[in-house]
């Protein structure tokens, strides 16, 4: 059964200015790590999920996932890219987009782009902490995007020179498949060729991924064009007008990368 998308997702919020105090009264959930709904194509061998991702289901609750979406309705979203609105806390960098200098770590119109990373409340900050998965607090970078209809992102590794060992996305509003390939497959330029080579992984509202090692080194990862979702008991959503999807990727923008930003902007 098809279940349309109107009617799983939330409304849209009158934007609002955020107060971290309203949020500090609520009860941290206690993160519990499972095996996330997932299933593989005919190609893939292991048939078990990439060493070193983990998946929290309930990572926040339904009243911070509606505080956190007004948060980010009282400030600019970005619309550099056709695919996807961005807003970015920290540092800025978009890394498959260097014809954009705005979004370059060390144009001077960079930063103007982003929020000050205080902006991200505390208790997600020492929630996503507390997960063990940035050991030096290294978080120096919190990339939102904001999915619309159909809209997806190409199979990609984050660049190994510019982002740290650990990703961790949280999701929010509605629910999405993301597709991990091995990166040695060859994709022949097109994402949507259907090699078998892959397994999807079922990102709930609400739920965290984290990727680490081989997770994060070994696979592309990305989310197709497709119109239906596979739901965890069995149903699909349908993709289409009134389907919204908002991500928060917490991240360390690597000093390597912004000295080369440096460089380039010099050989100019």
């Amino acid at each position: 059964r098809v279940v349309l998308a109107g009617t799983l997702v939330a409304a849209a919020s009158a934007p609002f200015r955020f107060s971290a105090f309203a949020f500090s009264a609520v009860e941290s959930p206690e993160i519990t790590w499972i095996e996330p709904c997932a299933h593989y194509g005919h190609r893939f061998d292991s048939k078990k999920l990439p060493e070193g991702l983990r998946y929290c289901r309930d990572f926040i609750t339904s009243t911070e996932e509606t505080g956190l979406d007004q948060l980010l309705s009282s400030g600019p979203w970005l619309r550099h890219i056709k695919s996807r609105a961005q807003q970015f806390f920290g540092l800025v960098y978009y890394e498959t987009t260097h014809e954009l200098p705005a979004l370059q770590p060390s144009h001077p119109d960079a930063q103007k782009e982003a929020r000050p990373l205080r902006d991200v409340p505390d208790w997600l900050m020492q929630r996503v902490l507390a997960t063990g998965a940035f050991p030096r607090n290294e978080v120096n970078q919190v990339a939102a995007n904001e999915y619309l209809d159909r809209a997806g992102i190409s199979s990609h590794v984050e660049e190994p020179t510019s982002f740290g060992p650990n990703l961790a996305t949280l999701s929010m509003l509605s629910p999405v498949e993301m597709t991990l390939t091995p990166a040695e497959e060859d994709l022949h330029g097109r994402d949507g060729l259907d090699h078998g080579n892959w397994v999807k992984i079922l990102l709930e509202p609400r739920s965290l991924l984290l990727l680490q090692g081989e997770s994060r080194y070994g696979f592309r990862h990305g989310i197709r064009r497709s119109k239906l979702v596979r739901l965890a008991d069995g149903q699909q959503l349908r993709r289409g007008p009134g389907y919204r999807r908002v991500s928060l990727t917490f991240r360390e923008l690597l000093p390597s990368r912004r000295q080369l930003s440096d460089v380039e902007s010099e050989n100019e």
